[in-house]
């Protein structure tokens, strides 16, 4: 008798000891929040409280509450929410031990992430839903558990009733070995990994001892080899309004090509540039490279015959391309290689061809499998019952089952119990909340967003 009393002290010591490690505290209120406590306790927190593993925190009606995690992480909850804390643990000498899992049992919140997931295990931040679970891969995301009725009744009102349509990606990265990084047309460099989106206006970098595969909406293919720059300048491509155009450009390093629909029957809707060199198609497969002067950006951008890699050039292994440059143009076929010859600044044919250039250790970019319809394929929803998220910053990555969906910034995605999808246009009721919008840019207080990952 006396032994089972001095085990159930002990276990509430190390209950209470272990809630006494406190995982956040709350910080901007308005309105009411409680948290049910492990041990069947409720309290009503006020800013400043302590909220720990274990806690169910829920908003009133009209309220709001931001909830500020020990790594840094903010998440603000709409009224009528409920968000449960399932396990969290966070020590600044311990990374791999990072652990982040919560709930969203009802409503919705917004997040932006701190350095769970962004160090250590970068699989350590995890969102469970009804039907899905979001992993962080260091992101700034809205998420939202609709029921029958809450979500499509406020896309029906007049102030939430406008769609914002979404950022396409005009691409997505389907094969990757080291590290690839993007900068945006706001000048914000970001981290690709495998499924990550690219946009119009983003210049891809690889790293040294790096190479990753881009398949774009037309089909076309890119392979960026190691150490190298590359520019999607324009890509438009909507089938519907028979409106296609794209327009690339290698910077540094090199590139292996195939392209797709767009220029199929229009060349001149396909440009390819390479430094002052345009490389025209015919429906074909080459390598591009630009090195030396010609990565450096200097007038004389060419290459010479004994060192052809040392400049601008191409290697067709597929159809046949037209290099131009200013001081003229030439045809090169299957199996050729050409450059802009230094000296003069006309493209001439390579006689004899480097095993360098002919023994790409690079993989083609065709040889990576991809569904296309699949791959680019969105939905629409806006108020079904399910679950959506919503991604301002970052990345995430949607799992239900065997199935998922990686979501980059401007992209949103639902999930019941039969769907999970790319939504073609963000939600109404996703956006347009200006209190909570009002808190985010008011409380915001240097942490840097980042991405995540949903999991049933």
């Amino acid at each position: 008798m006396i032994k089972n009393i001095l085990l159930s002290l002990i276990l509430l010591f190390v209950t209470t000891a272990a809630y006494a490690e406190a995982s956040g505290k709350i910080g901007y209120m308005s309105g009411a929040l409680v948290a049910h406590r492990p041990d069947g306790t409720i309290k009503v927190l006020a800013p400043k409280a302590d909220v720990s593993a274990g806690d169910l925190l829920v908003t009133a009606k009209d309220s709001y509450a931001q909830v500020v995690m020990n790594d840094g992480t903010k998440m603000t909850m709409r009224p009528n929410s409920n968000l449960k804390i399932e396990t969290y643990s966070f020590r600044s000498d311990a990374p791999q031990a990072d652990s982040a899992v919560f709930r969203l049992l009802k409503g919705g919140f917004r997040t932006v992430t701190g350095l769970i997931g962004k160090r250590g295990n970068k699989d350590a931040y995890k969102l469970h839903a009804a039907t899905a679970t979001l992993g962080i891969r260091g992101t700034d995301f809205t998420a939202r558990l609709c029921a029958a009725a809450d979500c499509s009744a406020e896309a029906e009102s007049k102030l939430t009733k406008t769609k914002s349509l979404q950022v396409k990606a005009v691409g997505r990265v389907m094969l990757i070995e080291g590290e690839l990084a993007a900068k945006g047309i706001d000048a914000k460099l970001r981290r690709l990994t495998l499924g990550s989106p690219v946009y119009e206006g983003d210049t891809l970098q690889s790293s040294l001892k790096s190479h990753a595969v881009v398949v774009f909406r037309d089909g076309g293919r890119i392979t960026l080899q190691e150490s190298s720059v590359f520019h999607i300048e324009a890509f438009k491509y909507d089938k519907v309004a028979n409106q296609e155009n794209i327009a690339l450009r290698l910077l540094k390093g090199g590139v292996r090509v195939v392209t797709g629909l767009i220029g199929r029957v229009n060349h001149d809707n396909y440009k390819f540039r390479v430094s002052a060199a345009t490389i025209g198609i015919r429906g074909t497969g080459f390598d591009a490279w630009c090195n030396g002067p010609c990565a450096e950006g200097a007038e004389n951008f060419g290459a010479t015959a004994g060192n052809p890699l040392d400049g601008a050039g191409v290697f067709v292994w597929a159809g046949e391309v037209v290099l131009v440059s200013p001081g003229g143009a030439f045809t090169v076929a299957i199996n050729q290689a050409a450059i802009i010859a230094r000296e003069t600044g006309k493209p001439v044919l390579v006689l004899a061809v480097p095993a360098s250039i002919l023994e790409n250790t690079a993989p083609k970019p065709d040889s990576v499998p991809v569904d296309i319809d699949k791959l680019f394929e969105e939905g629409h929803a806006d108020g079904e019952p399910g679950f959506y998220v919503s991604v301002n910053e970052g990345q995430v990555i949607l799992t239900k089952g065997d199935e998922k969906i990686d979501l980059g910034k401007g992209e949103s995605g639902f999930s019941n119990e039969q769907l999970l999808t790319r939504l073609g246009a963000t939600p109404s009721f996703m956006g347009g909340d200006a209190k909570l919008e009002s808190i985010e840019g008011a409380k915001k207080s240097g942490i840097s967003g980042g991405g995540c990952v949903v999991v049933p």
